[in-house]
């Protein structure tokens, strides 16, 4: 039960930085496009795209939190499986290091969000935990690298989005209709 409500934990707060993280995001993007652009912050377009982008950027933001608190457990990893390891010797296998490896999701429950195959065959078993620390460390920074890519690439699809309808939306209201005009009389007995 420890072990759910640690997981349970540290999602919550990955989740929570990620919601601020995306909230500054927001917050930057709504004053930038406010003072660049005339009026686009009073379209519904601008409202729509923005409530998508926050929910995309919330599901990134959490991820890359949750890769970079995995990042900074490494080497916590690296030290319990030096001393989990010590006077193993041989070489390791796709078993082996399989095994290994749920022993580690086991003791760092976020990690298993993130990696549950693990194949460190070739390596010595008092290498092991290098291997591990270095293959964490690197599938974390790609990980947080595409998700980062992606999180840019919605920045820029929903500003585009947005300035786009806007542009539509402003051509449409800068026509002038003209008002039926009346007659000057009011009454049907004036004539």
């Amino acid at each position: 039960m420890g072990l759910f409500f640690s997981l349970f934990f540290e999602s919550l707060s990955c989740f929570f930085y990620g919601a601020v993280c995306t909230a500054f995001i927001m917050a930057t993007l709504f004053f930038l496009l406010k003072n660049l652009s005339n009026g686009v912050y009073r379209s519904i377009s601008f409202y729509i795209t923005g409530v998508i982008l926050a929910i995309l950027l919330t599901v990134n933001m959490t991820i890359i939190i949750g890769a970079v608190s995995v990042k900074n457990q490494t080497e916590s990893m690296r030290l319990w499986l030096t001393q989990q390891m010590d006077g193993v010797e041989g070489f390791a296998d796709l078993q082996s290091s399989q095994l290994v490896g749920e022993e580690l999701n086991e003791n760092f429950p976020l990690l298993e969000c993130f990696f549950n195959l693990y194949d460190m065959s070739g390596n010595t078993m008092e290498d092991l935990p290098q291997a591990f620390y270095e293959t964490i460390n690197s599938e974390a920074n790609k990980i947080i690298l595409n998700k980062s890519l992606w999180s840019v690439g919605f920045i820029i699809a929903a500003v585009l989005v947005a300035l786009y309808f806007t542009k539509e939306d402003v051509g449409k209201g800068n026509r002038r209709v003209r008002k039926a005009t009346t007659s000057r009389y009011k009454n049907i007995d004036d004539f």
